[in-house]
């Protein structure tokens, strides 16, 4: 290759350096300035899955004794018609995960579809609440909001139906 090519591919690579060092601070200090407002829609439910025992042995162990998240209806209490059916069933929130960036403002409307009350709090990754603890009820809509301080898991649980009603929220670096 001739010394006039690298002088010029040289030439270009300085141009582009120049450019980075340039511009892209404005950039990233735009980026920073901006903090982002997420409208997140969830809602708390109950999944359930029933079979009868003569299609399928009922558990050995009694899913809410491992398990405040977990219900257990045995045979002959899951349907007074049909005396083999049994049914379990577990709470939740859905999205259970969502990713946001450091600063931005988390503002969630969340819609309670079953259980008669739930005990929910929202806690920083040093475990400190941004959301203080609340009841929710059945058949209601909710709103709360916090801003991301911090980079790490953020946590929304239901103590009544914990640890598997629990929405997990990954906060981002700037």
């Amino acid at each position: 290759m001739g010394s006039a090519k690298v002088l010029k591919r040289l030439g270009t690579l300085a141009g582009v350096a120049l450019f980075g060092i340039i511009f892209l601070p404005d950039i990233s200090l735009a980026q920073k300035a901006t903090a982002t407002t997420h409208t997140i829609f969830m809602t708390a439910f109950e999944v359930k899955g029933s079979t009868t025992s003569d299609k399928l042995a009922p558990p050995s162990v009694n899913p809410g004794d491992l398990s405040k998240g977990y219900e257990f209806k045995p045979p002959g209490k899951a349907d007074k018609s049909n005396p083999k059916k049994w049914q379990v069933s577990s709470y939740r929130f859905s999205p259970g995960f969502v990713v946001v960036r450091q600063g931005n403002v988390v503002k969630l409307t969340v819609f309670v579809v079953n259980g008669d009350e739930h005990e929910v709090r929202i806690t920083d990754p040093d475990g400190q609440e941004v959301v203080a603890m609340r009841k929710w009820n059945r058949g209601r809509e909710y709103k709360v909001s916090f801003v991301a301080k911090k980079p790490g898991s953020y946590q929304m649980a239901c103590s009544t139906h914990a640890p598997t009603m629990q929405a997990t929220f990954l906060v981002l670096p700037k």
